[in-house]
């Protein structure tokens, strides 16, 4: 169960990651195209890991890393315009996002890798996937459609991605399937600069991007790069659909972090009455029981 605590440690990372975008979207505006290029690009930085025990991919695995590529570069652009929309709350698009990749999953991975859950998985995953949809919930507070779609598809590639990834893993060593998923993901990000409309709004908000913006930029960088390095662990070691099904924990996370920061970041538009705790307090015990029934 070393693969549970890779995700302790990788949501944990997450949770200060997505603050952070939120901050750096809500500030002076920056283009989602724009913050998708630069963490697909930037993840290009796993090629250190090439000593550590990297094979050559045969072409069927370079199809796949680019095809990985193709669905996380979409799911960061539908994710990150979801989160720029002035009424795109963090603590609630990033759940709703998601449960809805968790449940893409369950449903793609039993169909492409023929991974099946066991009857206390089963429980878990619904257990989890409940507590991250009731951290989100807010009463008269619905996602406008736009937003709502964005989700959707952001889910949905996110999903797709994450099947592939394993799809990968289950064919090659870890090292191996993860310098070649994020080497295809960095190439499909240089792709955007093929777009002369990309290229300009890439290019001008590189030159126009405040210090210490960037600064906030390269911290959630490293802080992703933590996070991911922990999470695809866990997703190498474990089932695919229990890993997204825990992203429960990020968004305990990322309630806790909005919670001490919201006087900080005003763009963190939370609401702290006590229907409000309670709601969060129900959540942290479903997501608590779904831990349970993992390690049972």
């Amino acid at each position: 169960m070393i693969w549970i605590l890779l995700l302790v440690l990788a949501h944990f990372f997450y949770g200060m990651v997505f603050i952070l975008d939120k901050y750096v979207l809500s500030g002076p505006r920056t283009n989602p195209i724009t913050y998708a290029f630069y963490v697909g690009v930037m993840g290009a930085g796993i090629l250190i890991l090439i000593p550590f025990g990297f094979v050559m991919p045969d072409s069927a695995e370079v199809f796949w890393s680019l095809v990985a590529g193709v669905f996380q570069i979409l799911a960061f652009i539908f994710f990150y315009k979801a989160l720029d929309s002035d009424k795109g709350e963090v603590s609630r698009i990033v759940p709703y996002v998601g449960a809805l990749t968790s449940i893409f999953i369950l449903i793609f991975s039993s169909l492409v890798i023929k991974e099946y859950l066991t009857n206390n998985q089963i429980i878990a995953f619904i257990l989890l996937v409940l507590g991250s949809l009731i951290i989100g919930f807010k009463r008269g507070g619905k996602l406008e459609k736009k937003i709502w779609w964005m989700a959707v598809f952001a889910g949905l590639f996110f999903a797709l991605f994450w099947v592939t990834t394993k799809y990968l893993f289950l064919g090659t060593n870890f090292i191996s399937g993860l310098v070649w998923v994020r080497v295809g993901v960095a190439i499909i990000a240089l792709t955007l600069l093929l777009s002369k409309k990309n290229r300009t709004i890439i290019f001008s908000e590189t030159k126009k991007s405040k210090p210490q913006t960037t600064k906030l930029f390269m911290l959630s960088r490293i802080l992703n790069a933590a996070g991911s390095l922990f999470i695809y662990g866990a997703a190498y070691l474990g089932s695919i659909s229990i890993v997204n099904a825990l992203q429960g924990l990020q968004y305990l996370f990322v309630l806790i972090l909005a919670i001490l920061l919201f006087k900080k970041i005003p763009s963190i538009k939370e609401q702290f009455s006590k229907e409000f705790l309670i709601q969060k307090v129900v959540a942290i015990v479903l997501i608590c029981a779904g831990l349970g029934f993992l390690v049972i």
